[in-house]
């Protein structure tokens, strides 16, 4: 079916914009009419850039699982509850794909399905909520969960980039420096120094020599780190052994590597507490778990405690064996498997993990539950 872009106008006069997929332009303005809109105008896209294809903000999906977990609650219909939160979203790429999605719900599609072909928009964990909540007949429960693990994954973004914002800056700024001192400001010490008929020392003589260096191969000095990253970059991207090796040497790094694990372990501890506390089996809870943990040791190793948990054996024991938590992270899977209340213990922990990871430039080493036990990831 071909797609329409549309302008219409609602109850309240106001104009909306969008694009829908409709068989001709009655068709359009039928599906528009259910929508509560009167069709004003339409053109015919003949190449169409899917709604998938752009980005949507996490602020828009919170406020959208906010409205929706709210209507759910008021008993409102699930495809008037999409009517009502399309019409007050701001975004208008969000826009057209609650409409779409509105459109494959009245059709008889159910909600995670439709939310399903929006990959780009709606992610495997969106949409296994989403999935959980329909099982259990428990949706607001489940855009309750998604509300608070977008939240959860927007601030822990920010603690990441705002810690790794500052080196980064200090180091193309010492690059500056170092380049327009010993371009500009050594050659002019050098020529007064040599002027005066000076007796210079060797270390003034390694610093002409690193200065002369700069002037006659600068662009060998700066275009290898460049191009060295480049490829680097690039090995990491297209070689999956070189990206294991990688990720294998980066958890060993000082300072780096215990920032690298708390933040994998952080996630991984996240989104399996939002899986299980969902309802969703602790093995399919496992699997969600390992899809945003970056690493690929660390991926490695919860791939290998999936096929033992799947085989009858103990979850903490396998979690232990692998040698790639922290103590702290298999202790409390065993408090919460003790206890039957895995999802809240996991949450406690992820939360002092992710605000270590918040801090990691200056923290590796964190003091814990009332100052018994040094972490150290």
């Amino acid at each position: 079916m071909p797609s329409y872009t549309y302008t219409a106008i609602n109850d309240f006069g106001r104009k909306i914009r969008g694009s829908v997929v409709a068989d001709n332009e009655l068709d359009l303005e039928a599906r528009l009419k259910d929508l509560g809109l009167d069709l004003v105008a339409a053109n015919e896209q003949r190449q169409r850039k899917t709604s998938s294809s752009g980005k949507v903000k996490v602020k828009d999906l919170i406020i959208m699982c906010m409205h929706l977990e709210q209507l759910d609650r008021a008993g409102v219909p699930l495809h008037d509850a999409l009517a009502d939160v399309r019409e007050s979203a701001d975004s208008p790429k969000l826009r057209d794909v609650l409409t779409g999605v509105y459109e494959a719900v009245k059709n008889g599609t159910v909600l995670s399905q439709a939310l399903a072909a929006y990959p780009r928009i709606f992610n495997e964990v969106f949409i296994g909520l989403i999935s959980a909540g329909e099982k259990t007949g428990n949706l607001s429960t489940s855009f309750v969960h998604l509300g608070e693990h977008l939240k959860w994954s927007a601030e822990i973004k920010r603690k990441v980039k705002k810690a790794s914002r500052y080196p980064i800056v200090l180091l193309v700024v010492l690059s500056c420096v170092i380049t327009a001192l010993m371009m500009f400001t050594v050659p002019k010490m050098i020529e007064f120094i040599v002027s005066q008929g000076f007796d210079i020392p060797i270390h003034t003589r390694a610093l002409i020599a690193v200065s002369h260096a700069f002037q006659d191969y600068w662009f060998l000095i700066l275009g290898v780190p460049v191009i060295t990253i480049f490829l680097l970059i690039m090995g990491y991207r297209t070689s999956e052994t070189f990206a294991y090796k990688a990720d294998a040497i980066a958890l060993k790094l000082p300072l780096i590597g215990p920032v690298v694990r708390k933040i994998d372990m952080a996630r991984f501890t996240h989104f399996f507490a939002v899986m299980f506390n969902s309802g969703i089996d602790i093995i399919d809870s496992l699997h969600a778990a390992k899809g945003v943990v970056g690493n690929r040791v660390l991926k490695e190793a919860v791939d290998l405690v999936i096929t033992n948990v799947t085989e009858g054996n103990s979850l903490t024991a396998r979690l232990r064996l692998s040698n790639q938590f922290p103590n702290l992270v298999v202790r409390m899977f065993k408090v919460g498997e003790d206890s039957g209340n895995m999802g809240e213990a996991l949450e406690n922990i992820n939360r002092v993990i992710a605000g270590l990871a918040g801090n990691a430039p200056i923290i590796h080493r964190a003091r814990l539950m009332q100052g018994s036990e040094i972490i150290t990831g």
